[in-house]
């Protein structure tokens, strides 16, 4: 991850099952690379951060102007 401070927070809604699904996986990651568990947050930035890497540049540009224009009205 790159060296920037983290300024925003986003709220996401989850079911109980959801939520001991999470920790279910954290575990087990942690158990597998016996490593400490990370954080939910950590966890779930991490799965935002990979979904946005997998954008190709078109996409983020695409996604960009759509946004100005959603703005602009």
């Amino acid at each position: 991850m790159e060296n920037t401070k983290l300024t925003k927070k986003l709220q996401v809604l989850l079911t109980e099952t959801e939520v001991s699904q999470i920790n279910r996986v954290i575990l087990n990651d942690a158990l597998e690379n016996e490593a400490r568990p990370v954080s939910v947050s950590a966890f779930i930035r991490g799965l935002i951060q990979d979904e946005l890497s997998k954008r190709t540049l078109e996409q983020k540009s695409y996604l960009k102007q759509n946004l100005k224009n959603l703005k602009s009205k």
